[in-house]
């Protein structure tokens, strides 16, 4: 348990991740491009309006990254075009998956270069699997 920061909205009153892991995922953020700015985040609210993009919530709203951060080359990730609204469960859903849809709503101009090679070659080779669940997601086939 001492592994794990506290937070107070699980069930167990822990993250999900140990400490360890939280400060490599945020370290990877910092060097994909980090949060969005304040412009950002406006211009993402005025196009896509005060409601998730998935459930249609109204409630809870962040600007969500929609290819992850995880995908995309070094300071790539947090461009105007990579920008959408998500409520915060949506977004926990979501967390690193690449939605089918969304590889759609990215201009092929923004596309490419955000990602990293390994990502942009096997989407643009088609070597994905497409399953159907609360939305569909796309699994990378190595």
């Amino acid at each position: 348990m001492e592994e794990f920061s506290r937070d107070k909205s699980k069930k167990d009153g822990l993250t999900s991740a140990c400490k360890k892991c939280n400060i490599e995922r945020e370290r990877k953020r910092k060097v994909n491009g980090g949060n969005f700015t304040n412009e950002q985040k406006k211009n993402a609210f005025e196009k896509y309006g005060l409601f998730c993009q998935i459930c249609n919530s109204t409630s809870n709203l962040q600007v969500d990254h929609k290819l992850p951060q995880t995908v995309c080359g070094p300071n790539k990730a947090s461009i105007k075009e990579n920008a959408w609204i998500l409520c915060k469960p949506c977004n926990v859903a979501k967390a690193d998956r690449i939605l089918f849809e969304v590889i759609k709503t990215v201009p092929k101009e923004a596309l490419g270069p955000m990602l990293l090679k390994e990502y942009a070659d096997a989407i643009g080779q088609g070597h994905l699997i497409k399953y159907q669940s609360k939305s569909m997601e796309l699994t990378l086939l190595r």
